[in-house]
């Protein structure tokens, strides 16, 4: 077998045993761009919001009223692997790059049901491309 033949061989085993997979999940429902602007403190009400934004992702109870916490996340994964392919399916690289931003939407609501405050962070926007 020549150098030349020996070289094409290696490349063909590695390039049939590499692999790279780029993968983007999405867990919870995407806020809606002015999700925050409709809410007025002291005069919505918890019926008004579960209204317009559908029911929380998580409710915590407190001893002055209850949280409703709403939150959309997104998350990339790239991961790169090499291993060999005919006998052993060992791994002999292998490298996952993993990023993951999220929106959140808090709001507070006072023993009566009416709006007390409201938190909001969009960071999903800073989040590359795959």
């Amino acid at each position: 077998m020549t150098f030349r033949t020996s070289a094409v061989a290696l490349v063909a085993c590695l390039w049939m045993s590499s692999g790279c997979v780029l993968y983007r999940s999405y867990i919870g429902n995407e806020l809606p761009p002015a999700a925050d602007g409709g809410i007025v403190l002291g005069k919505t009400t918890k019926a008004e919001v579960l209204r317009d934004l559908g029911p929380p992702d998580r409710l915590v109870r407190q001893y002055d009223g209850e949280v409703f916490v709403y939150e959309y996340i997104r998350r990339n994964e790239s991961t790169l692997q090499l291993e060999e392919p005919v006998f052993t399916h060992y791994t002999v690289f292998e490298y996952t790059r993993v990023t993951e931003k999220n929106d959140r939407m808090v709001v507070f609501f006072d023993r009566s049901g009416i709006v007390a405050g409201v938190g909001f962070r969009r960071g999903t926007e800073q989040l590359g491309p795959l």
